[in-house]
């Protein structure tokens, strides 16, 4: 399912991104494999789910449909792929979908929960808005081990058919964007140590 171009190439990319290591992985799954998970994702349980710094919706995790749980299936199945790709080892995956509709937005957040041992975010895109729902990455500064100062620094585009993986740490501060017309829908979870 997942066709993962050359994997030093990525190690690469990531390597070298700022703010923080991420990297952009365009056309990850065959035309035929996304335009199957474009016709299940309607058929997912979505609920609405609002919290101080979000609104979206967010469906079961693993996802219901066949094609979209293959895909985390397939994720977690490529824990040695993503692993070479990001230097981080990696020994499972888990996902959701979630939906983001117009005024739907995630304020700027970490992953990181020691507890929970998640080494790598992802998101595959399903669907774009029109406007609106990138994933925005910020650069910190830091003393003693706290945020003093953010300033947006990279804006990630939600292509259909993309997976981006980025760094799960303190200081990978990370947004989306309100969206503003449209629908952004995704598989997004983490890597897991």
């Amino acid at each position: 399912m997942i066709r993962w171009p050359d994997l030093a190439a990525l190690g690469r990319k990531f390597r070298a991104a700022r703010p923080f290591r991420h990297v952009v992985v365009d056309r990850l799954l065959s035309g035929a494999d996304h335009a199957r998970m474009q016709a299940e994702f309607g058929g997912e349980p979505l609920v609405p789910v609002e919290g101080e710094i979000y609104a979206q919706l967010r469906g079961p995790e693993p996802p219901l449909q066949p094609s979209l749980r293959a895909l985390v299936e397939a994720l977690g199945s490529s824990c040695a792929a993503v692993s070479e790709i990001c230097g981080v080892p990696v020994g499972y995956a888990d996902g959701a979908a979630y939906a983001y509709r117009e005024d739907h937005y995630l304020l700027p957040h970490s992953d990181s929960r020691e507890h929970l041992r998640r080494a790598l975010a992802y998101a595959y895109y399903i669907s774009s808005p029109e406007r609106g729902g990138e994933l925005e990455l910020f650069a910190c500064t830091a003393r003693s081990g706290r945020i003093v100062r953010t300033r947006p620094a990279k804006r990630i585009a939600p292509r259909p058919n993309r997976l981006v993986l980025f760094e799960v740490h303190d200081l990978a501060l990370h947004q989306i964007r309100e969206v503003l017309a449209g629908e952004r829908t995704s598989i997004a979870g983490w890597f897991h140590r």
